[in-house]
């Protein structure tokens, strides 16, 4: 059986006048700054998949109810348009997330 252990050394290490206390995250490198925003980023593309397929699902319901009405027909056309045209605006807005977080050195990493 193996042992988990949530409990972590801290170790200090002392020089002279001077003493580094270090400390172990039970965590691991969850916790630092690149891997919150890129857990961040990843969360936000999820729930904007699910959003868009649900928008998908409404607007070709809405097509299937209307029963042949243009207007009903129409509403539900222009959401779906509405739905693919942010679609493609957020997927771009990521790239050009991605390519300045590798680019700019102030950046780096965090996504």
């Amino acid at each position: 059986m193996n042992n988990i252990k949530f409990i972590k050394p801290i170790l200090a290490q002392c020089t002279g006048t001077s003493c580094s206390v270090s400390i172990n995250s039970p965590f691991g490198n969850i916790l630092n700054s690149g891997s919150i925003f890129s857990s961040l980023f990843n969360l936000f593309y999820f729930v904007v998949g699910i959003v868009f397929i649900v928008i998908i699902i409404t607007s070709g319901i809405r097509i299937i109810v209307s029963n042949g009405n243009r207007e009903r027909v129409a509403k539900a056309q222009t959401t779906l348009t509405y739905a693919v045209i942010g679609l493609v605006l957020i997927v771009f807005a990521g790239i050009i997330i991605k390519i300045l977080s590798t680019a700019l050195p102030l950046f780096n990493g965090l996504i």
